[in-house]
């Protein structure tokens, strides 16, 4: 599962950068995770950003249980179920970000945080879908596609990056073929990745440390020579 993601431009920068408004309460993300009010872009209202809870709430009203099927959501999924072939036509979004966390499994009871991204630091997009609850929240999904050959040494899959020529494909498309071959299409740039603090399992925590390289130790902070 991914459940930690950053977006660290401050407002001007992400403005610039994604060529729509930003809202005056957006906040730099060191340590997105599940539940936390998060920026994205609809495909209803491109020329702005909207900030909408990550994971469908709808379903979480139920089950307070911090499962990956309520944020993140197998390609396969979009594919094959009725209901979110419903939303791929009228509710897609992408969701900004510079990087994201994955923890690696050393051992049995190990596991030691990666922070992964782009040599050049840039922004790049994640297919997703959102929905408006009966309360009138608004939430969104993260796709996910199975891993490639850097990610598949940490887990099964990882998120639907889109560059900026598909970012704009799935925004604008209406043909559902053309939007499913999009979650196959995966980037030619590869990504780099270092060991970060285990401080980013705080759900609260925000700190521009948390980005920066820290020696490999795992959840507990004990430090471990497996990476």
């Amino acid at each position: 599962m991914l459940d930690r993601y950053t977006i660290t431009l401050n407002p001007d920068e992400l403005a610039l950068v994604l060529g729509a408004e930003v809202p005056d309460v957006y906040q730099p993300q060191y340590n997105a995770a599940p539940t936390k009010i998060l920026p994205i872009i609809t495909s209803s209202d491109s020329d702005k950003i909207s900030l909408f809870n990550w994971g469908l709430m709808a379903m979480w009203s139920n089950n307070r249980a911090m499962s990956p099927k309520f944020f993140n959501l197998p390609m396969d999924s979009v594919i094959n179920k009725a209901s979110y072939r419903k939303k791929l036509a009228t509710h897609r979004c992408v969701i900004p970000m510079d990087g994201f966390y994955l923890w690696k499994q050393v051992a049995k009871k190990q596991q030691v945080p990666h922070y992964f991204f782009y040599p050049d630091k840039k922004v790049f997009s994640v297919a997703g879908l959102w929905e408006e609850g009966d309360d009138g929240t608004h939430s969104f999904i993260m796709i996910t596609r199975p891993a490639n050959e850097q990610i598949s040494d940490f887990q099964e899959d990882m998120p639907a990056i889109l560059d900026t020529a598909n970012t704009r494909k799935w925004l604008q498309s209406d043909d559902q073929e053309e939007l499913q071959t999009l979650l196959n299409i995966e980037t030619k740039d590869e990504l780099i990745s270092h060991t970060v603090s285990p401080k980013i399992k705080d759900i609260d925590g925000n700190d521009g440390s948390f980005i920066k390289p820290a020696p490999a130790s795992d959840q507990h902070g004990n430090y471990t020579l497996f990476t």
